[in-house]
């Protein structure tokens, strides 16, 4: 993902925290490198694609990075999002696209209408598009106005063979299709990102109508499952980005934010802030957990905690958290999560923990020092 945006790693946050603000608009070409196959009718066959079986447990074949393009039924303003899609037929895969994401709505609008979404996905792109596809921007934004921000020029785009959509012109491979109004299938078991199988859930179904690739092309997959995959990588960030600035809101002087990797890099975070007030904590658990982005437990830690060590953010509970008083639940909260503890469908309860020190007597909370142990030299 570094290597993607081109920082150090540990710029990653800071780059996150302004990849969405600075936007290029994408460039419309007349053609590329995608378009030098086309299979439409009935060379269309999804079994002559590598589509993999990622675990021992799914119902089948699953395209898992592809980015699917789509466009708003009313404004036609595009979104680019990456959901799984599970192969059906040699013209068919689902589209698991909750209602809650932007496609999933783009679908219901469609719905309503009486006809279709036309959807492209893209198969193996550059990583500012797979970036920009989880930005978490308002509806409404392009997505590929991100991507070019993140690239530092437009994105080159061409049009479909089949449907009313841009592609990126560089692809690997584009699979276009429409969805077909009122129609669900199973979609699953499913190894997903939470490290568990999700039980089958209804999920659109897509008709495709044409295909278009490179010759000889590379057809990417990702794996997710159990932390840490590909899938965590990709949200990690995002999810981080999302929660320092709701902190910055409260506490202007956070200091980091680590969504922790047995968390899932969505469920749990523990927050660093210089505390000036004596209920900030507080404030900042209960306005992460009404986020509604999946998070289910927030610790709050000082300055002087490094919230990547597990063993200081451990130190911080033992000596300055009391359960009775420094533990709040929030039961019954909205969430988009696949956590398979979830009591309902979409719904989970949250737990929050506020490890920072009392302002009162702070000096009998602080860490035990040894006087010139800095300037040890270790031969």
């Amino acid at each position: 993902m570094a290597l993607g945006l081109g920082v150090p790693q540990d710029q990653m946050l800071e780059r996150y925290l302004t990849l969405e603000d600075k936007r290029i608009p994408p460039e419309i070409v007349a053609t590329g490198p995608v378009k030098e196959i086309k299979w439409t009718g009935d060379q269309v066959d999804l079994a002559k694609l590598p589509i993999v079986t990622h675990a021992s447990k799914d119902c089948g074949p699953y395209v898992t990075i592809g980015v699917q393009v789509g466009k708003d039924p009313d404004t036609h303003i595009r979104n680019l999002s990456i959901h799984r899609m599970l192969v059906l037929g040699k013209d068919k895969l689902s589209l698991w696209a909750p209602a809650d994401h932007h496609l999933g709505r783009m679908i219901l609008k469609a719905e309503e209408k009486k006809r279709g979404l036309e959807v492209a996905t893209a198969i193996g792109v550059e990583p500012s598009l797979i970036i920009g596809s989880q930005a978490k921007v308002p509806y409404g934004i392009d997505e590929y106005h991100v991507a070019g921000g993140l690239r530092g020029a437009p994105v080159r785009l061409t049009k479909c063979e089949s449907i009313d959509v841009e592609v990126p012109a560089a692809a690997e491979i584009v699979i276009e299709g429409v969805t077909i109004p009122g129609e669900r299938v199973a979609d699953g078991p499913y190894g997903e990102y939470p490290g568990c199988y999700s039980e089958a859930k209804h999920a659109p179904v897509l008709k495709v109508t044409a295909i278009t690739m490179r010759q000889n092309p590379i057809y990417q997959t990702a794996l997710t499952g159990m932390p840490v995959t590909e899938n965590h990588t990709l949200i990690e960030y995002g999810n981080a980005a999302v929660v320092y600035r709701e902190v910055k809101k409260i506490v202007p002087e956070a200091r980091a934010v680590n969504m922790t990797p047995g968390g899932t890099f969505r469920h749990h975070v523990v927050v660093s802030i210089k505390k000036r007030a004596e209920n900030e904590g507080r404030n900042v658990i209960l306005a992460l957990l009404s986020l509604g982005i999946g998070l289910k437990q927030v610790i709050v830690v000082d300055e002087d905690i490094d919230p990547f060590d597990p063993m200081q953010v451990e130190w911080a509970m033992a000596t300055r958290f009391q359960a009775d008083k420094d533990a709040i639940i929030v039961p019954r909260i909205a969430c988009s999560t696949l956590d398979p503890s979830c009591p309902e469908n979409r719904v989970t309860a949250g737990l929050g923990i506020d490890a920072t020190a009392p302002m009162k007597e702070r000096w009998r909370f602080e860490k035990v020092e040894i006087p010139g142990v800095d300037k040890v030299k270790y031969v």
